[in-house]
């Protein structure tokens, strides 16, 4: 059996499959970990969330950015025109699609690998164990019978750029916002959600992940998403970064895990049938 694990779709499912035909991808035997961002921007959506959600077990997939997007769309009941999820939202399996697609976990954790992944990043001051607990919260209430009410919150409410103590209504969605938007932050916990594309000018401001302390490190090494501007990050010792950009022509990566840490990057497949037309390349 192999682990693989894949960057950022965003419905560039022609891309995917290919990735997945070079490895010789068994859905019987192989497993793929997806990082998020599944949908959106590229051509094929809906045949993506098709696709993944047939291969049952053998996918594990994280929810991003722009699949929250998605259901906050579903909640709304509003169906944009012009826009690349409006036939998801509209296909005979949309009520499913949406349901599968709002039942899927913000982080998952093979302790066995000694992997974890999430879409965007992690909190510095946050364990492992404490992370879980927080991805839990915000599953919970997707997974409920408010979600709808809580997909509008989290697309209407200015994200906290500070963790809120416990029992504050704004937690669940500062924990969204860090698993599924997380760029830059402070060494003391403190989010800078405002840098959209280029390098943050706050001079505290780092990497997530670019901190000598960080609470979750000593529990697993991480893998994640959401930054094409960064593209591929191999050269640290704690994270994996999975997004080179596939939608705005970029490629899809895949990469073969292994335990303790190791892995291989397996096939990087050039997505010319997804470039931007603007010819720039958004940071996630």
């Amino acid at each position: 059996m192999a682990i693989y694990a894949v960057g950022d779709i965003q419905g560039c499912l022609g891309a995917l499959k290919s990735v997945l035909r070079r490895v010789h991808f068994d859905p019987d035997h192989d497993v793929l970990w997806c990082v998020g961002d599944l949908v959106n921007r590229g051509p094929e959506s809906l045949e993506t969330l098709r696709f993944l959600k047939s291969l049952g077990d053998a996918c594990i997939c994280v929810l991003g950015n722009h699949d929250l997007y998605l259901l906050g769309l579903a909640a709304s009941g509003n169906i944009p025109t012009r826009n690349s999820l409006a036939n998801v939202l509209t296909a005979p399996d949309s009520e499913a699609l949406i349901d599968w697609l709002r039942c899927r976990p913000l982080l998952h954790h093979d302790a066995k690998l000694g992997w974890a992944m999430v879409h965007a990043g992690l909190h510095p001051d946050w364990s492992l164990k404490k992370a879980k607990k927080r991805a839990a919260e915000v599953e919970e209430k997707l997974r409920g019978k408010k979600w709808k009410k809580f997909c509008l919150k989290l697309h209407a409410t200015r994200f906290p750029d500070r963790e809120p103590p416990k029992g504050d209504k704004l937690r669940p969605v500062f924990s969204t916002a860090v698993l599924t938007r997380s760029r830059y932050c402070t060494s003391d916990g403190q989010f800078n959600w405002s840098v959209s594309s280029g390098d943050s000018r706050n001079r505290r401001d780092k990497a997530w992940f670019n901190f000598s302390r960080l609470a979750w490190q000593r529990d697993c090494k991480l893998i994640y998403g959401h930054w094409a501007a960064k593209g591929l990050v191999l050269d640290q010792e704690h994270v994996l970064g999975l997004d080179s950009g596939c939608v705005w022509g970029g490629s899809l990566t895949l990469a073969q895990l292994g335990t303790r840490g190791r892995y291989a990057i397996a096939v990087s497949y050039e997505c010319k049938a997804c470039r931007n037309p603007s010819g720039r390349r958004s940071q996630g």
